[in-house]
């Protein structure tokens, strides 16, 4: 028994640390917020509301970036180290076809829709996060190009509740994650 003792917290250890290394915010100095069933609702709604708001131009893509708290950012991850990231309300409403919604009217944008599919919701300690496949259906049988055809990517979001309910701090959308790799 002496000697199964000090293999038992050892192995313990080992599989605490192990625990740990693959989810670095657990060790956060604040224990995650809970989430309510209504919060997953309200957070599911937020994430189905944004890609209809960014396909469809509401209000001059005022909507789109309504969705977003102040200082919000929307980041488009190609993976070559240069991402684009909009941080402004006034690039928010230009990524979602801008005031005329000229952009969402013309090929090759007109053809492309955004679906966040299977999305994953765990509580942060100043709100959530969320990761959920991003795929590209072609409209009409068009696509905007070659790369995107059928294309899956991924969204990373991170939600705040406000008095408004809760809203975006962030959209990270991953245009070519690495099949089988381990998303953060």
């Amino acid at each position: 028994m002496e000697k199964r003792l000090p293999r038992l917290v050892v192995a313990t250890c080992t599989a605490c640390l192990a625990w740990l290394l693959l989810n670095p915010g657990a060790a956060s100095s604040q224990p995650p917020a809970t989430l309510t069933a209504m919060d997953y609702v309200q957070i599911q709604q937020l994430v189905n509301r944004l890609n209809f708001a960014l396909d469809y131009c509401g209000n001059g893509g005022r909507t789109f970036a309504d969705l977003f708290v102040d200082g919000g950012r929307y980041i488009i991850d190609s993976g070559d180290g240069k991402p684009t990231v909009r941080d402004t309300r006034g690039a928010l409403i230009t990524l979602a076809g801008g005031p005329g919604c000229e952009s969402r009217r013309t090929a090759p944008t007109s053809y492309i829709l955004h679906l966040a599919e299977s999305v994953v919701i765990e509580a942060t300690a100043d709100g959530a996060r969320g990761t959920s496949y991003a795929i590209y259906p072609p409209s009409a049988g068009k696509y905007l190009n070659d790369e995107t055809a059928g294309q899956l990517g991924f969204y990373h979001d991170e939600y705040v509740r406000t008095p408004d309910g809760w809203r975006l701090r962030s959209r990270r959308h991953e245009l070519h994650p690495v099949a089988g790799g381990v998303t953060p």
